[in-house]
């Protein structure tokens, strides 16, 4: 087995035709998925207007054309922006053909000026992201790296941290004020991430030892069973969707089964959830968990869930029944409602929520009365009628980039969040080519990567979060990493 600093031209020669034979195989997984994408939206839908099923198709073209470019080998580097274009289709397509009780309530034409919209963003941020990646440059005169064993070990180490946090704040065992806190807990979610997507792409390009291996797989096991703990998935199934995206990446290969294996879990969670929040949240009962009562817990939720299945969703009151995975994920019905109700008769916000991005920047322990990172979700929620000051303090109604950008500054917004997004996943992807996977530029690039998923992100949370990330990515370049020059060029497997 070949590592990336062992290889050499007749190496490179020897793989290729292996490289290129995954490719092959990629880019015919990517076919069928494709092809099965439009004909759930032109077959197996809810609407009965054509309009939404081709604006529907609209943008499942546009989010996934970045995904044919990287897949076909057009495209060099890590799939950050074609991942981020990805989650446009739960987020915008399909929710218009699902029958989505906030879509429904806007006129089809309202619907397909809203399709146009996600669709341009997507060709615009499309053209800009491609001209970083359509060639390789030169590999970089140097740069600095973990080495692989040590960076090996101390992600294993970083993610066993991340169990432990999970522990720490499911169990209840505060001792630490809330400005430490907050800065630990940044410091932790953002090496967890890394560590999980490197060691997942470790793990898919077989670098790992049988040893490192089988732990990293015990790890990641225990981080997404006590992130799940807390009654929130989303935690859970963002480290997956993470796992599984960087094990393609590597390995060339989808994981199907497993796939299948862990949404079906999560399924299973998903149907129960609502009774365990009800009982645990709404009661106030204390929702303290400690780890030998997970085996307790877990089986009163799956009894939740087999109860679930006994019961007829459509004479349920409509406050009792379930919202599917499209309802609670879709955001394009908050781009009907801003492109409904502004100009007229509520004016745009005009950088209103841009504007408190340098207070957010400020770490808590400098400012015990900061404003709260969601602090730009709340203003568009409360100015768009959807929430009063005082229902923020208990629910946020998650917006997205794209519908904040258009009411901030209606489709010129949006063509700016496309540019803005386009160069920068785009330089950040060209920085990381022909780099290891452990260097100070791949290890950048895949913190980018991992902050594409987040779709309820306005500017506030995401800026942030990526500014406390790349500090404590900062800290391990200057104090972890070693300086490293190139002598040959590096051959990476990750184009």
């Amino acid at each position: 087995m070949f590592t990336n600093s062992e290889l050499t031209p007749q190496s490179l020669a020897f793989l290729a035709p292996f490289v290129q034979q995954k490719k092959r195989l990629l880019l015919r997984t990517f076919w069928i998925i494709t092809l099965g994408l439009f004909l759930f939206e032109l077959y197996w839908t809810e609407t009965s207007s054509l309009v939404s099923n081709f604006g529907a198709i609209l943008i499942t073209t546009a989010a996934l054309l970045p995904s044919y470019l990287w897949c076909s080998g057009l495209a060099q580097g890590m799939p950050i922006f074609p991942l981020f274009a990805i989650t446009f289709i739960w987020t915008h397509a399909l929710p218009l053909v699902d029958n989505h009780p906030k879509v429904i309530t806007y006129s089809i034409a309202s619907q397909f000026y809203a399709s146009c919209t996600v669709a341009g963003f997507l060709l615009l941020g499309t053209l800009i992201w491609f001209q970083f990646v359509k060639f390789a440059p030169l590999p970089p005169k140097s740069y600095r790296a973990l080495g692989s064993y040590k960076g090996d070990a101390f992600l294993l180490w970083v993610l066993a941290a991340g169990v432990l946090f999970n522990m720490y704040f499911s169990g209840g065992w505060f001792f630490l004020d809330g400005g430490i806190f907050s800065i630990i807990r940044g410091a932790i979610l953002g090496l967890t991430a890394l560590a999980t997507f490197v060691l997942a792409y470790k793990l898919g390009t077989q670098e790992l030892s049988k040893g490192q291996a089988n732990l990293f797989l015990f790890l990641l096991v225990a981080h997404m069973v006590t992130n799940a703990v807390g009654l929130l998935l989303v935690g859970t199934a963002s480290t997956f969707l993470i796992t599984t995206i960087a094990f393609i990446i590597g390995r060339q290969k989808i994981p199907v089964f497993t796939i299948l294996i862990v949404l079906l879990c999560l399924s299973l969670l998903h149907l129960g959830k609502g009774e365990m929040r009800a009982k645990y949240w709404v009661s106030g009962q204390n929702t303290y968990v400690q780890p030998w009562e997970y085996p307790a817990w877990f089986g009163e939720w799956i009894g939740y869930t087999l109860n679930d299945f006994n019961k007829d969703q459509d004479n349920l009151p409509k406050s009792e029944q379930k919202q599917s995975f499209l309802e609670r994920s879709s955001v394009i019905h908050l781009l009907l409602l801003t492109q409904d109700k502004s100009p007229d008769p509520l004016p745009f916000l005009n950088g209103e929520t841009y504007a408190i991005l340098p207070q957010l920047l400020v770490p808590r322990i400098f400012n015990s009365n900061k404003i709260r990172s969601h602090e730009g979700t709340y203003i568009l929620n409360i100015h768009y009628g959807l929430q009063t000051r005082q229902d923020t303090l208990t629910t946020t109604i998650g917006w997205g980039l794209l519908a904040e950008s258009y009411a901030n500054f209606d489709l010129l917004g949006c063509a700016g969040l496309a540019i803005i997004f386009g160069v920068a996943y785009g330089q950040s992807t060209r920085w990381s080519l022909n780099t290891p996977i452990l260097s100070d530029r791949s290890m950048f690039a895949v913190l980018m990567m991992t902050f594409a998923f987040q779709t309820e992100w306005t500017a506030g949370v995401y800026v942030t979060a990526l500014f406390q990330s790349s500090i404590v990515l900062g800290g391990m370049i200057v104090f972890l990493m070693k300086s490293h020059h190139t002598s040959i060029p590096v051959f990476t497997n990750r184009a």
